[in-house]
């Protein structure tokens, strides 16, 4: 199941790139709405997938490493979420229950088959579109 690291990850970006500038976590962690530490700890993903990059320091901060337009959602999914989107029971099967011996293998396509939907429409939607939406008046 997605967890709220994919929606932080979004927001972080996207206030990269509405601010324009370098942000340090704390300013970052301000717009969240969380603990600083969970910031930086999502940054090392970004970072990892070249989303961002980070300087250290008195001037330091994080900043966007491509344009906006240039950054879909995949992109964040992949770099902060490393599970799918339906985990399958790993559990073992128990012979004497047909429900048991199926649901693996049902729920498999299931899962494969969400997974390629969620995956599919997060490449259509790019850093650039929120960014629009954010800055469209209220």
């Amino acid at each position: 199941m997605v967890n709220q690291q994919f929606t932080f990850a979004v927001h972080i970006l996207t206030a990269l790139a509405f601010a324009g500038e370098k942000m340090d976590s704390q300013r970052l962690a301000a717009s969240v709405n969380t603990n600083p530490v969970v910031i930086r700890r999502l940054l090392i993903g970004l970072r990892r997938a070249h989303l961002i990059e980070t300087c250290a320091g008195k001037h330091g901060g994080t900043r966007l490493s491509k344009k906006p337009a240039q950054i879909s959602l995949l992109q964040v999914y992949d770099a902060v979420q490393p599970r799918p989107v339906i985990a399958i029971n790993k559990r073992k099967v128990l012979r004497h229950c047909r429900v048991s011996c199926k649901m693996r293998e049902i729920m498999s396509g299931v899962a494969a088959g969400t997974e390629e939907a969620v995956r599919q429409h997060l490449r259509e939607i790019t850093l650039q579109q929120l960014l629009r939406e954010v800055r469209r008046p209220a």
